[in-house]
């Protein structure tokens, strides 16, 4: 207990419970013996007053006590009975599951002991929440029926709460209330306590930064039918879905333990060596190899330095995020950094009191193919005995006990060359998020469909045959009629994801019009055509939820709950072409936007500013670097550095790089 405490204390009033009774009770009453057929018939709308009269009632309810940065001991402030009834519960999974000792015992300390995960208050005991939670599992019959069931409850309990409008946290019934501070942090926290109550062994893991975004993430971690360990985003995942998605990209990746651990740097410092507050905790244990294929890498200095740690850093907006630590050798000039992953730039420092210092170029250990002697993600729990240890000599990568080459890695250092020039063309500032380009894949198929009865007699004048672009390009219509309404209809049911679509025509036939929207131009060769068809004016027809936002001509709202989108025209018309925009981040070059390149040269250098009158730039005579990051200075938050190499952008974490020289 020596090293946790209750950071923020929050003690929901009594009405606050009385509330949250209330919604289980209508989730049971409503949905928990309905069948998965049943569920997908549901129709939401017969509650719409229902959710709205529950909206009013938790608005009403009074601020519950909360107590910031209270940092409660729990040594001075938990009482014998919560310390005893955890351990008496704890002690009954370890029996009812047929643990043994001692081969499970250090399993069962850290996934199944702990009475709590981070750093939150303690208002209920074990037996209690298992109490609240037990109805709820006790039909599930593995892993995966009991994170569905969460999925389900918790999804359908935020779904009872839409229009709230929750101010202040809740503890655990954060769970229940849809997302507006309940970080993934909080979330994560409260469901492994729920899980662990029910003997479920869960822990808690995170990322100091993911890869693609500037962004910390959380999650929660349990064993598979296998044994073997799986991540999942607690209530809103199951094991290992977001990771396959290849949503969730992380760096370097920690688990916060409830035993303290030795060999991390809140052990490791000197007497006087500052400690980032990452690793300021004894509570941590690097398990970055069950998610990347890693190495250990012991990187040459030539400075004498008085600390015992240095550590890697990763780009955070063109600051530095500190994400990991090595120890330094002092006899060997070297420092050992274990469980590097391959493929992700680190910047490497040390720490002079509090001043964040170079020691050595960044660098990648960049790998084409993975390494048949190095364990997959998700394929062991137990880190390698014998990890493969590397060194650097003139910038290669060599083995560190026989010196020989690793051919199949190679060492990519941030270098900048200002004798020799490079062009750029560019047309991003942000690499495609995976999750708009699903969006984009499933509007493969869809059908444009005209008729002049909105309830019958439809006929295809067009299907997408690929995925669309990220920008608004323009589709002809097999079409020599004149019709009413238009439709646009995914294939599969899945939501259009549109968020802009325009109707032209060469004739407008008693319609009003105006001039279309111009489609983007990518090169200077690339000239404006003259406007030889009009956008035809319309009244967008109700086709589900945010159906009208395809038409709203805000490129930034967008029909992402309903598989179809319609219009009426006043007169039948013969629309000859229609130009549409998936939903998107807009991170791609806007015109009427001032930009700023930089380049990386032992810190980041200013090169030039251009205003985009088009959907490119084209940056001249530019010092030919490694790493360059392209920032809009009008608009927009999202920008991410790249390499450019044979004439294409390359973003950093993102892209597969060509044959890298």
């Amino acid at each position: 207990m020596k090293f946790h405490k209750s950071k923020d204390i929050i003690i929901p009033d009594s009405s606050h419970i009385g509330y949250f009774k209330l919604i289980d009770s209508l989730y049971r009453a409503i949905f928990q013996y309905m069948s998965p057929h049943d569920s997908e018939l549901f129709k939401e709308e017969e509650y719409e007053s229902l959710r709205k009269e529950l909206g009013e009632e938790f608005n009403r309810l009074p601020k519950p006590q909360i107590i910031h940065n209270a940092n409660f001991p729990d040594a001075q402030n938990l009482s014998a009975d919560f310390l005893i009834d955890n351990i008496e519960q704890a002690l009954n999974i370890w029996r009812k599951n047929g643990y043994k000792y001692p081969d499970d015992f250090d399993f069962f300390k850290e996934f199944i002991l702990p009475y709590r995960t981070t750093d939150e208050y303690q208002p209920m005991k074990r037996t209690d929440i298992h109490n609240h939670f037990y109805s709820l599992f006790e039909k599930a019959t593995d892993i995966y029926e009991i994170l569905n069931c969460y999925k389900n409850f918790f999804s359908k309990c935020r779904w009872f709460n839409t229009y709230t409008t929750p101010q202040f946290h809740l503890g655990m019934y954060d769970l229940y209330l849809p997302r507006f501070k309940m970080d993934c942090h909080n979330m994560t926290n409260w469901s492994c306590k729920v899980f662990r109550a029910q003997g479920i062994p869960c822990t808690y893991e995170f990322t100091p930064q993911l890869i693609d975004q500037v962004n910390r993430h959380f999650w929660c971690v349990s064993p598979d039918s296998a044994g073997i360990l799986q991540p999942y985003s607690a209530p809103y995942t199951n094991l290992g879905e977001e990771w396959k998605n290849g949503t969730c990209k992380v760096g370097k990746v920690y688990r916060r333990t409830f035993g303290a651990q030795k060999n991390i740097p809140y052990f490791l410092a000197g007497k006087n060596e500052f400690i980032p507050h990452l690793f300021n905790t004894p509570l941590l244990n690097d398990q970055t190899f069950r998610y990347h294929q890693t190495v250990t890498l012991h990187l040459p200095i030539k400075e004498r330095l008085a600390n015992n740690l240095a550590y890697l850093c990763m780009w955070d907006n063109g600051e530095l995020s500190v994400v990991g630590w090595g120890k330094i050798d002092h006899k060997k000039k070297e420092i050992v950094y274990e469980q590097v992953p391959l493929n992700i730039l680190f910047f490497p420092v040390y720490f002079d009191d509090r001043t964040m210092l170079d020691i050595a170029k960044p660098f990648m250990i960049y790998a084409d193919v993975p390494l048949k002697e190095i364990s997959l993600p998700f394929t062991t729990n137990i880190s390698q005995h014998n990890p493969k240890n590397v060194t650097i000599i003139r910038e290669n990568i060599v083995d560190y006990y026989n010196y020989k080459p690793i051919k199949e890695l190679k060492y990519i250092t941030l270098n900048c060359d200002t004798t020799l020039y490079s062009n750029l063309h560019l047309l991003r500032k942000y690499p495609v998020k995976p999750n708009l380009k699903m969006f984009r894949q499933q509007l493969k198929g869809a059908v444009v469909l005209a008729s002049n009865d909105r309830q019958k007699g439809f006929d295809t004048l067009l299907t997408i045959k690929e995925t669309p672009h990220p920008y608004l390009q323009e589709y002809k219509l097999e079409n020599s009629k004149t019709y009413r309404f238009y439709r646009l209809s995914t294939s599969n049911g899945q939501p259009v994801n549109i968020a802009h679509i325009e109707f032209l025509s060469s004739s407008p036939q008693g319609n009003p019009y105006s001039t279309p929207t111009s489609l983007p131009i990518f090169h200077k060769n690339c000239k404006k055509e003259k406007e030889n068809r009009m956008r035809i004016k319309g009244i967008p027809q109700n086709t589900g939820r945010n159906s009208e936002y395809a038409f709203d001509e805000d490129i930034f709202t967008y029909a992402d709950a309903t598989s179809s989108i319609e219009i009426e025209f006043r007169h039948p018309v013969q629309i000859e072409y229609i130009r549409l925009l998936p939903r998107n981040a807009n991170n791609m070059i806007v015109p009427n936007n001032s930009y700023m390149l930089m380049y990386y040269d032992n810190g980041w250098k200013e090169f030039k500013i251009l205003y985009a009158e088009h959907n490119y730039l084209d940056f001249e005579h530019v010092p030919k670097a490694t790493l360059y990051w392209l920032r809009n200075l009008t608009e927009g938050k999202e920008e991410f550095p790249f390499f450019y190499i044979n004439n294409q952008q390359y973003f950093l974490h993102v892209d597969k790089l060509p044959d890298y020289e």
